[in-house]
């Protein structure tokens, strides 16, 4: 929450359906003046629709939605005071840069000085400078882009939408980008509502996030909170990886629980008003778990047999299959225990301090009692 902020979004209970399909089911949310928000889930989960909405660019079916305190149903999309940026940059083929970026200014029949000051102000903030005779069919994927953005924050809308942006750029390109999204919001101060199935996106953008599934919120809060304290199983699965089970608390003092599960016993932090007897969601991410040697001094351990090693450049990701058959994760940097084949014992290791545990009725009836749950 961002009380002492004006809002400049609010949207409440919207429904949007395609037939007898329901793309988006009573959502409600809040953006505040200078967040950068953003929305996040899977193919088909609502995210786009609610933009869309938004936008202007479909008709909700009910609910409300408010920009800068004004109800803007009905209202066309150039009425609402908001920008959007698309996957695809959708330029003008027929204007080069300068005229690409002015157009909306000229459509508010400003006086052409104006526009060339303002035009050529975002030019030099997104490193456009010098391009403005450029033909936008010669530019590259990144320029591009920046050309598209410069054309959105030019207007200063009140809200600048982004449709999964740089969804169709290389990884390299992506990584630029998402440096340059954020320095921009920080140099700027713009109103965001970024819209992507890329948690890496949202994570490293975002003061906010809300994860959507089957046209409905599943959690809303800040990158760390959604990360480490999920919600329900999808947003555990969804968000990370996460290896997740059920299990039974049998004792706890005022410090430590022990968490019995279907692949051992294993210790957890008192939190979250936990209790001896209870019925827990038990998880830690792999990235947080160690390997062999580096998980002697571990206070939680468990044996599987490896079943897969990945080497993700500075990463290795192993897989092991635990004495129920289940699958386990862990991530360790480095080329780390290389002389295991797989088909081996191996043994892993984490921390009491790095679990999650959770009493959240959510989490804990989607789990299994004798399943480890792997969030891909």
């Amino acid at each position: 929450m961002m009380p002492d902020k004006k809002k400049m979004l609010v949207v409440k209970d919207l429904i949007k359906r395609f037939g007898r399909s329901v793309a988006v089911n009573n959502v409600s949310f809040e953006i505040y003046a200078g967040e950068f928000f953003a929305v996040i889930g899977p193919s088909g989960c609502g995210k786009t629709t609610t933009l869309r909405c938004i936008a202007g660019l479909e008709k909700q079916d009910s609910g409300a939605i408010y920009l800068d305190g004004k109800d803007v149903a009905g209202s066309p999309v150039y009425k609402r005071g908001l920008s959007m940026v698309f996957q695809d940059a959708a330029l003008f083929p027929h204007m080069n840069v300068f005229n690409n970026i002015a157009y909306g200014l000229r459509m508010m029949n400003l006086p052409k000085d104006e526009i060339d000051r303002e035009v050529r102000k975002y030019m030099k903030i997104l490193r456009l400078e010098g391009m403005e005779d450029a033909d936008v069919s010669g530019l590259s994927a990144g320029q591009m882009q920046r050309v598209a953005l410069a054309r959105s924050l030019v207007l200063k809308p009140s809200i600048l939408l982004f449709d999964e942006p740089i969804g169709a750029l290389d990884l390299k390109l992506r990584q630029r980008m998402l440096v340059e999204f954020k320095s921009l919001h920080q140099q700027l101060g713009f109103t965001a509502l970024y819209v992507t199935h890329d948690q890496e996106q949202a994570m490293t953008l975002a003061d906010r996030i809300i994860v959507m599934n089957e046209g409905q919120i599943e959690q809303v809060g800040t990158p760390i909170e959604v990360y480490s304290n999920p919600a329900t199983v999808f947003v555990a699965k969804f968000v990370g990886t996460i290896n997740l089970f059920r299990g039974k608390v049998t004792s706890l003092n005022k410090k430590l629980a022990n968490v019995k599960t279907a692949v051992g016993e294993f210790n957890a932090p008192v939190r979250g008003g936990i209790q001896q007897g209870m019925t827990v969601g038990y998880a830690v991410r792999p990235e947080k778990v160690l390997v062999e040697e580096s998980s002697r001094d571990c206070t939680n351990t468990i044996k599987g047999k490896l079943t897969s090693r990945i080497y993700k450049c500075a990463e290795t990701e192993f897989t092991i299959q635990l004495s129920n058959n289940e699958f386990f994760k862990a991530l360790m940097q480095g080329a780390v225990a290389a002389d295991k084949k797989l088909g081996d014992e191996i043994s892993l290791g984490w921390f009491t301090e790095d679990v999650i545990v959770t009493t959240k009725p959510s989490v804990i009836e989607g789990l299994d009692i004798d399943r480890v749950i792997l969030g891909e």
